[in-house]
């Protein structure tokens, strides 16, 4: 299949996935609101707002792809790229926020514990969500090792937290509806409540640590500008010398631009034919980047 054609074709699965999640968190927070309503759970409570800050982060995603996906070449777009990063430190954000409502309405609960009633919806409903979570997490994973997206990655990595998150709203459910009679159920609701907000602080801090770092550009490693050198050395004969080099890292996005002084006595056509060669051995050794030869005359210095 035609690169171009595959990469429009994974991006448009990207933002198809993003906005099923946009879809079905936004509809889930209906019955998840009426059950933490009836049932007066602690757990069911920090769901709500565990899927509340979700789905603003799914949201803000979507547009992100959605500002990507018009792909505007009147102009240089190097920024885009870092609303993917943004995105996730959105997602983690919102997991942060609703960890600490969770964690505090738990502990509340524990101080002052109050038995769960017709926990039965949230149960099922709890049980539908680990499945559709699962879903969506497989699906995200599955295009993200396609076709590496720091916001696809972000997603699978949101929808794992959600599937293990409704698991332990489930469990907790559960265990209340099995044995109403045991006097220690009554602690079980507002602990899965501090079991739910400890889990989304280990996600939310996972995700940051993995985004935040890719907010910012860096050179390429001195293996990679070594692996460079060699290459150029090997086309050192379709060029004079080499005025500069610049690379630049943006996730695992690699871009490499190389000012190259060509004879001005050679003809156009001779200068375009090394041009692509040159780049055609830089794109071997390094699969997936971004190439730019330019070239330029030789400096008066050399």
């Amino acid at each position: 299949m035609n690169p171009e054609l595959l990469t429009s074709t994974n991006k448009v699965t990207k933002e198809r996935l993003v906005l099923v999640a946009v879809g079905t968190t936004f509809l889930s927070l209906i019955p998840t609101a009426y059950a933490a309503i009836v049932s007066n759970s602690t757990t069911l409570f920090a769901d709500l707002l565990r899927c509340l800050g979700e789905f603003f982060a799914i949201f803000v995603a979507w547009l992100v792809l959605r500002k990507m996906s018009r792909n505007e070449v009147s102009r240089f777009n190097y920024g885009y790229g870092k609303l993917e990063q943004l995105a996730g430190v959105a997602v983690a954000a919102a997991l942060f926020l609703t960890f600490l409502v969770s964690f505090i309405s738990g502990l509340r609960g524990v101080i002052a514990p109050t038995r769960v009633e017709n926990a039965e919806f949230g149960f099922i409903f709890a049980l539908l969500s680990v499945l559709g979570n699962a879903v969506m997490w497989g699906s995200n994973h599955t295009a993200n090792g396609r076709d590496y997206s720091p916001i696809t990655e972000s997603q699978a990595r949101l929808f794992r937290a959600k599937t293990c998150a409704t698991l332990v709203v489930a469990i907790a459910l559960g265990v209340t509806i099995l044995a109403p009679g045991f006097y220690l159920t009554i602690f079980i609701d507002p602990l899965g409540s501090m079991a739910l907000s400890l889990f989304m602080l280990w996600q939310g801090y996972t995700l940051a640590s993995a985004s935040v770092p890719d907010l910012i550009d860096y050179a390429i490693e001195e293996k990679l500008q070594r692996s460079l050198d060699a290459i150029l050395s090997d086309q050192r004969h379709l060029f004079s010398h080499i005025e500069r080099i610049r690379s630049r890292r943006t996730t695992k996005k690699i871009y490499i631009e190389l000012f190259l002084a060509f004879d001005p006595s050679l003809p156009f056509g001779t200068v375009h034919d090394s041009v692509m060669v040159i780049k055609h051995a830089v794109s071997q050794g390094f699969p997936g980047a971004d190439i730019v030869v330019i070239p330029t005359l030789p400096s008066a210095s050399n």
